[in-house]
């Protein structure tokens, strides 16, 4: 069996240009310490990439490997001490200084892999359109997509086998549906809107009236709106609103296994990674960051910019601009030294127990006294 490095990489493109240092450099603005004119053929990570290959470092936490890494060319912070750095004087390493190098990285790797290349615009005959159904121009419609009556998809847009549009639905132009992806009846996308397989947009959200020991269906009468250039991963659910719109603001990006609950309000260029859970009727301002695993209790406001920690549960409003963590959720600083403790508790315990020992043992001596 062949290993596994022999398999051609997704970003391996033998085909692409090799582009100097100096000509990555300028693309991003930014400065180079080292051999300008070194070529490079690649993007890749720090303990894999070649002397042809591009990485970059934003964390901290990795700058220790700049002293082992193979890599050509790597893109650091502007503000990085490059003589600080620890090479041998045969190898030495070359650098492009820049203020935001996890951005510049991102541009250097569109500029030498591209973005993801879609078919060209074809409707397939095994797709199955509904005759009162508009469909914009120059669209790629896979086989096995199926769209339902009065729907609207705009221009450019690209559906991949078994999506779902429902009647009613609409998108407009150059949105992306992936295999599978669903979107029920009277949602509503914006421009650039791309849709991850499997994920499901505007089924019922989980409403229920409890009488005399029966839970009784609440009609979901809403819908879903996505607004331009949202992103939505795979296999995550946006439920419809009861009434009105369930509403996930412009720019907002939202990760795989993501669960956003009927009738919440999601705003501008939110960050919701993988495995989110939002209970119905919740809020968030602009720019939050709900880091993986955060669970959001029902009918609360987050401001603008707040930042929650992974795996943090937010069971209150959270008012704008703070950092927190833990469960529930509380300031991230204080959450910090809460887990620390935790991890005392034993030790803090055996302790205890000393302590009421001696005392069951000095009282025991004062009465015998």
């Amino acid at each position: 069996m062949p290993e596994i490095s022999s398999f051609p990489s997704p970003s391996a493109h033998p085909t692409s240009p090799a582009f100097s240092v100096k000509d990555l450099s300028d693309h991003i603005g930014g400065t180079v310490v080292g051999d300008s004119s070194r070529l490079i053929e690649r993007c890749c990570g720090l303990e894999s990439a070649g002397p042809k290959d591009i990485s970059f470092v934003s964390n901290i936490k990795y700058l220790g490997q700049l002293s082992t890494t193979r890599a050509g060319c790597v893109v650091v912070g502007a503000t990085l001490n490059h003589q600080s750095i620890y090479r041998p004087a045969s190898s030495p390493l070359t650098l492009i200084k820049t203020a935001d190098p996890y951005f510049g990285f991102r541009q250097i790797m569109v500029l030498i892999h591209g973005l993801r290349t879609h078919p060209k615009p074809l409707i397939s005959p095994l797709c199955d359109i509904a005759p009162s159904a508009q469909i914009g121009n120059n669209c790629y419609i896979a086989p096995f997509v199926t769209i339902g009556e009065n729907c609207k998809i705009g221009d450019r847009c690209v559906l991949y086998s078994g999506v779902q549009i429902m009647a009613g639905a609409q998108m407009e132009s150059d949105c992306i549906l992936y295999p599978n992806a669903v979107l029920y009846d009277f949602s509503r996308l914006g421009k650039r809107v791309i849709i991850q397989s499997g994920a499901v947009i505007g089924c019922d959200g989980y409403g229920f009236a409890t009488h005399e020991g029966v839970h009784h269906k609440i009609p979901q009468a809403g819908n879903v709106v996505l607004c331009d250039d949202v992103e939505v991963g795979a296999n995550t659910v946006i439920e419809r609103a009861a009434m009105e719109s369930t509403l996930i603001g412009e720019g907002t990006k939202i990760g795989n296994n993501v669960v956003v609950g009927h009738n919440c309000q999601i705003g501008h260029h939110n960050l919701l990674v993988s495995q989110v859970g939002m209970a119905g009727s919740s809020a968030t301002g602009n720019y939050v960051v709900l880091a993986g695993q955060v669970g959001v209790a029902g009918h609360l406001r987050i401001g603008d910019h707040v930042r929650a920690a992974a795996q943090s549960g937010i069971t209150s409003d959270i008012e704008a601009g703070r950092d927190i963590g833990g469960t529930p959720a509380m300031d991230f600083k204080l959450a910090k030294r809460v887990y620390l403790q935790m991890f005392q508790l034993p030790e803090i315990a055996r302790r205890l127990r000393a302590v009421e020992a001696k005392l069951v043992d000095t009282k025991g001596n004062q009465k015998n006294e």
